[in-house]
C-alpha cells in the first residue's frame, strides 16, 4: 500500500492550451496534460489529464477534468482513473484560489504474487496557485484535499502540489 500511496503522490508539470472561440469571447477553454515518470525498481509512469473549463465571468471559470494513470515497477502494475469538476476564481489576474472535486477509481496488481484488488476514493481538493501574465503563461500551485483520511487513503498526503503552461491561441 506504501508503494501505491508514493505512486499515486507524484508531481506532474503538465502543458494547457486553452483555445478561445470568438463566438464565446474568448470563454471556452480547452487542454490537458501529459507526464512520464521514472524511478526505482525499474519504475515507469504515464499520465493524461484533458480539461475542458468555460468562463462564467472574468474571474471565474468552471469546468469537467478527466485522467488516467499507468505505472508499473518490478513489484507492482497500476491503472487509475479520475474525473470530475473544477472552479477556479482569479481574485487577481495573477492569483487564483481552485476548488476540484475528483473521483477515483483503479486497480493494483502484484507482479510478484499474481494478488490483485480494486480501489475507489473521492477527494475534494482545495488550493491556490500563481499564474503569470501573457499569452505564454506559467501556472503553479498547491492544493489540500480535505477528506483526506490517512488511515484509509491511496493517497500518501493529503497535499498536491501542481504546475503547468498555459497557452492561449
Amino acid at each position: 500500500m506504501f508503494t501505491l500511496s508514493f505512486i499515486l503522490m507524484t508531481v506532474s508539470i503538465q502543458a494547457q492550451v486553452a483555445v478561445s472561440s470568438q463566438s464565446n469571447y474568448n470563454k471556452l477553454r480547452v487542454g490537458g496534460g501529459i507526464g512520464l515518470n521514472f524511478g526505482s525498481n525499474s519504475y515507469f509512469g504515464f499520465n493524461i489529464s484533458p480539461f475542458v473549463g468555460y468562463a462564467l465571468a472574468p474571474q471565474l471559470e468552471a469546468g469537467l477534468t478527466a485522467g488516467y494513470q499507468y505505472g508499473k515497477s518490478d513489484y507492482q502494475k497500476s491503472n487509475l482513473f479520475s474525473g470530475g469538476p473544477y472552479v477556479n476564481y482569479y481574485a487577481f489576474p495573477s492569483l487564483f484560489i481552485r476548488g476540484h472535486y475528483e473521483y477515483y477509481t483503479g486497480d493494483l496488481e502484484y507482479r510478484n504474487t499474481g494478488n490483485s484488488f480494486s480501489f475507489d476514493e473521492s477527494a475534494l481538493w482545495i488550493g491556490g496557485g500563481y499564474q503569470s501574465t501573457g499569452s505564454v503563461r506559467f501556472q503553479t500551485g498547491i492544493m489540500y484535499n480535505v477528506l483526506y483520511n490517512e488511515d484509509d487513503s491511496i493517497f500518501s498526503s493529503g497535499i498536491r502540489p501542481f504546475g503547468g503552461v498555459v497557452v492561449s491561441l
